[in-house]
């Protein structure tokens, strides 16, 4: 569950034990492996050329390492686990937002990050229920009103927590999958109805952020979604031409970034103290060209030795987009979940196969 990052590190390190106890010596590595090793490796190598990241730092990435052991031949577990997570997940919140909305005789608590709160990160929910809602379109079990049902469920408790990039990239990748399925064309025009209206659903669920502006960041008045990350990534930019090769070290980005929101009188960003929300810009400022380019070596590996399918395509262009616009590898449970993201891909059948 997204709400535990310790329990989940410790329970996926105790699963890729008993699965290379089980294997029995006949553990061979698959493509997708050495693409989640090579970005543990990027982070660990970086201590040759700049400043090493801490040992919290390294636990922090460790599902890196255990994901490939732990969910090898996993699928229907991991799809199964997801669907259950996720509707835990959303009832749970639902009826907590609910308890809190009816005790203080306000709807406030039912939107963005008050409703979001009782678990995790609002962008991290929103990759969840994306994952689970991915799982439960291609399980065969789920028939009649029950698919939609849950899938509305989902659906409204993403909105209501607010993600507008992270549900904007789910989204997106959704409607790529749908569009190369074999199912009539006439659904299309639905698909993307519906698409639009979430999108434009979560843009309108009050919160203290707006999108802000499209065209200009004011990093004094920057508060809203879009021209925040602007500034933040002009910010990262300056960090990064420091030595763009080697970075700064991973632990010393954020560092860096409140001494040019300081020299900016960046305020939003030094009052919440902001990370970079690109996870590309925010690793090249921590382990430079040179890390990226170990990372980018074993993904390019993967790339070559896997079936491209619209599966794969859907995940790649949802991980893409988020990765973009939040620094998902900042906290434990964003590194579980695009590491099972990468390793599983969706959607899948629960034999394995791709629809």
């Amino acid at each position: 569950m997204p709400w535990w990052d310790l329990g989940t590190g410790v329970a996926l390190a105790a699963a890729a034990v008993l699965s290379l106890v089980a294997a029995r010596g006949r553990w061979k590595p698959l493509p997708v492996d050495v693409a989640l090793w090579s970005g543990f490796a990027a982070l660990a190598a970086s201590a040759l050329w700049t400043s090493a990241p801490s040992l919290e730092t390294m636990l922090r990435w460790m599902p890196m390492l255990w994901v490939p052991l732990a969910l090898r031949r996993q699928h229907r577990a991991w799809n199964e686990g997801l669907i259950a997570g996720g509707i835990v997940l959303s009832f749970g919140l639902l009826g907590h937002g609910a308890y809190l909305a009816f005790a203080a005789q306000s709807l406030e608590p039912l939107f963005y990050r008050d409703f979001a709160e009782f678990a995790h990160q609002h962008s991290y929910l929103t990759l969840y229920l994306g994952l689970a809602g991915a799982s439960v379109a291609t399980d065969l079990r789920f028939r009649g009103a029950i698919r939609p049902l849950l899938l509305g469920v989902f659906a409204l408790v993403a909105v209501l927590a607010g993600s507008r990039m992270a549900l904007a990239a789910v989204v997106l990748g959704g409607l790529w999958w749908f569009s190369g399925r074999t199912a009539p064309r006439r659904w299309m025009p639905w698909a993307l109805g519906l698409g639009m209206a979430l999108i434009l659903a979560v843009a309108l669920v009050p919160s203290e952020r707006s999108l802000g502006k499209l065209t200009k960041a004011d990093p004094y008045w920057a508060t809203g979604s879009v021209d925040t990350r602007v500034v933040q990534a002009k910010a990262a930019w300056q960090v990064i031409q420091g030595d763009m090769w080697r970075g700064v070290g991973v632990d010393q980005v954020q560092p860096e970034l409140m001494k040019v929101y300081s020299d900016w009188n960046y305020r939003f960003g030094l009052k919440r103290q902001l990370n970079v929300h690109n996870q590309v810009l925010q690793l090249w400022a921590g382990i430079g060209l040179f890390g990226i380019a170990i990372w980018a070596l074993g993904m390019f590996y993967c790339g070559l030795r896997s079936n491209w399918t619209r599966g794969g395509q859907a995940l790649a262009l949802t991980l893409v987009l988020i990765l973009l616009t939040e620094s998902m590898l900042e906290r434990a449970m964003g590194v579980v979940l695009v590491a099972t993201a990468i390793y599983h891909s969706l959607p899948r059948r629960l034999d394995g196969t791709w629809r």
